[in-house]
């Protein structure tokens, strides 16, 4: 018995059915995905086509694919292309729902595709790097190829901002509020609202983009290509004497560490990066043992009889 609703597919759907006696591609599928995923699905199913044309040398017929096909295509990413294992996963699991979507269309019987974690090796998630206080203050003091990204990713480490909105930032953004400056944005990634008072650092940054004038009329940040930008953070980071690869989710997770280390409360954090689930901002607590580690050897010295100076965690100086 078929289960599947077929009401649901639409007009362009029945001309495709037309072909389930013929090869219908790869590709052709994907096309027909497009109406119906967001953008960044579409721009993840694009490079899947890409892969999958130099891997095959043609465009793939849904009825070539089987599991030697998978295992094949899966070897063939992670060596010959060289994509990481996060990004080779990701391409599987697209051309997984490609193949669920020619399932339900009715070009094949059922996905051939094995699980995908029998075709790629483990994944690893990355360590989680922040900068210090002292690395801040390097870089602080460092050249940088192009000063507007020097001056927009310190912004960032002191204003949890990403890139997306750094780059987007307005002036229209900032105001002014009982001696207070407030950020107050609509972000990119999440189209959410998130309000930031400024500290006397980020705002220092908003004066010197105003007196050197490396702004323009709207945008507070003019950033150079992403191209450029990445160039120039490994550049200023070899200047400053930071083994670090430097991004600017680098600089994000520096302002919640950071914020941690001054003791802002966890919720605050939470909504001042415009984090929607609580336990995102708790995944970069774990990086920052140390403060636990200081927090038990002040408890201990309570129960010496001299006291000892104790080593004072460096703090972000915060308007809140």
């Amino acid at each position: 018995m078929n289960y599947i609703d077929t009401s649901i597919y639409s007009q362009r759907d029945k001309t495709f059915n037309s072909k389930r006696k013929t090869e219908i591609t790869i590709k052709e599928l994907v096309v027909k995905r497009q109406e119906k995923i967001r953008n960044h699905t579409q721009k993840v199913d694009l490079s899947l086509l890409k892969h999958l044309k130099t891997f095959a040398n043609n465009d793939v017929c849904v009825k070539s694919v089987d599991a030697d096909f998978c295992y094949a295509f899966a070897n063939y990413l992670t060596n010959k292309a060289n994509v990481k294992i996060s990004s080779a996963t990701t391409y599987m699991q697209k051309l997984h729902a490609v193949l669920q979507d020619a399932v339900y269309s009715g070009y094949i019987k059922s996905n051939p595709m094995p699980p995908i974690n029998r075709l790629l090796p483990k994944h690893t998630s990355p360590q989680r790097a922040n900068l210090s206080v002292e690395e801040v203050e390097a870089l602080n003091n460092a050249e940088c190829p192009h000063l507007i990204t020097k001056l927009a990713f310190l912004f960032s480490c002191y204003t949890g901002l990403r890139l997306s909105d750094i780059e987007t930032l307005k002036w229209s953004d900032i105001c002014k509020h009982n001696e207070v400056y407030m950020l107050t944005k609509i972000q990119v990634k999440t189209n959410s609202e998130v309000q930031i008072p400024l500290c006397k650092q980020a705002v220092q940054i908003l004066k010197q983009v105003k007196d050197k004038k490396l702004s323009n009329n709207e945008n507070i940040f003019p950033m150079y290509s992403r191209t450029t930008t990445y160039s120039d953070l490994r550049q200023w980071a070899t200047n400053a004497g930071i083994d670090k690869h430097i991004t600017f989710h680098i600089s994000r997770i520096t302002f919640v560490t950071l914020s941690i280390y001054a003791g802002m409360n966890m919720y605050v954090i939470s909504k001042l990066c415009g984090h929607k689930d609580i336990r995102t901002t708790q995944i970069y607590a774990r990086m920052i043992d140390r403060t636990y580690i200081d927090a038990v050897a002040m408890f201990e010295n309570l129960f010496k009889h001299k006291k000892t100076k104790q080593k004072t965690i460096p703090k972000v100086e915060l308007l809140l």
